[in-house]
């Protein structure tokens, strides 16, 4: 009966290390995943494109970490959903700026950008931290958007290549943990006695 229990409370031990231990903790959702916001500061600038019909938004962004911080472009209403649901919008690279014409933005209220001359009369008021804007064309007020915040993608190649030893880890616990609990057996065994 005494070796039946201590099967079973083994079985617990172990099975609780293996689920809640390294190995479990590894394969977590968001484990190695970087967060990117925009830098501070953001050093907005926005664009109107005549082939794409869209506002081409340009900022810095930053990640979590000693990463350094990068320049990025996407374009506002092709992303709106993405960037609003706190998804990686689709990032472009602008080769030809020929067609693309540069919105004044305006730390203000609105309408004060709107005496600068500007393609379609249109302006952006941005708040002074410069994670969101507003867009104007003359004084109506077209949409509001923010810049990208998100999770970066949990990257798989560590995971995998960690999982080993991590299941050894978890291994070596479960091992100790029995190693003390049936050392005074195996040590009573091997001076004749019984406990």
């Amino acid at each position: 009966m005494k070796w039946k229990m201590l099967c079973w409370a083994m079985l617990l031990v172990s099975q609780t290390i293996l689920l809640n231990g390294c190995a479990s903790a590894l394969w977590e959702k968001n484990t190695f995943a970087h967060a990117y916001e925009p830098a501070q500061p953001a050093n907005l600038r926005l664009f109107y494109s005549d082939e794409k019909r869209d506002v081409l938004v340009q900022y810095d962004e930053a990640r979590d970490g000693d990463a350094p911080i990068r320049h990025r472009s996407y374009y506002a209403d092709h992303n709106a959903e993405r960037v609003n649901n706190h998804r990686r919008p689709r990032f472009t690279s602008v080769t030809n700026q020929q067609n693309l014409h540069q919105i004044p933005i305006t730390n203000g209220p609105a309408g004060a950008a709107a005496a600068v001359p500007s393609f379609q009369s249109l302006y952006a008021t941005s708040p002074g931290d410069g994670d969101s804007f507003t867009l104007y064309s003359k004084d109506e007020l077209l949409d509001s958007y923010i810049l990208p915040r998100y999770a970066g993608r949990s990257q798989r190649f560590k995971q995998v290549l960690l999982t080993p030893f991590a299941v050894a880890i978890d291994c070596t616990v479960v091992g100790a943990m029995g190693a003390i609990y049936w050392a005074p057996y195996a040590l009573a065994g091997l001076s004749g006695k019984s406990l």
